[in-house]
């Protein structure tokens, strides 16, 4: 199965969540602003909240997904309050591709956090399991 993360981060969190998402599922994340050079099976998207919506970026991405280039996503974002991975899965859901039931959010306060703790990268590695097993 081909994997690809995808992610907008403009002060660093969903950059180091996206890091790790790619490890646990053996890719390398990279931003909204490099393309899908080949159609994936799995693409995980995700971007930070920012006046409680995502980012321009990550709405553009978004919004030229089509099942020509994904056959499924998965959304994940970060945040201190609010959560906006139901809003990007939508959004995929609206650009016609199927994205799964599970999503992740992690809320890591409203700064900039230095490292991500166990408890984080366990709820990762189980999105990441969870996403794939329904997918196989």
């Amino acid at each position: 199965m081909s994997i690809a993360v995808r992610y907008q981060s403009r002060g660093g969190n969903t950059k180091m969540v996206a890091e790790a998402i790619a490890k646990a599922a053996g890719v390398t994340a990279e931003p909204v602003d490099v393309p899908l050079n080949e159609p994936v099976d799995l693409l995980f998207v995700g971007g930070g909240v920012y006046a409680f919506s995502m980012d321009g970026a990550l709405k553009t991405f978004v919004d030229a997904l089509d099942l020509n280039t994904v056959k499924s996503a998965a959304a994940f974002s970060t945040g201190g309050f609010v959560s906006i991975a139901g809003k990007i899965a939508s959004r995929i859901k609206s650009a016609g591709v199927p994205v799964s039931k599970d999503t992740l959010c992690l809320k890591l306060g409203g700064g900039k956090e230095k490292s991500l703790s166990d408890k984080h990268l366990e709820k990762i590695d189980e999105f990441v399991k969870a996403v794939q097993m329904r997918k196989e």
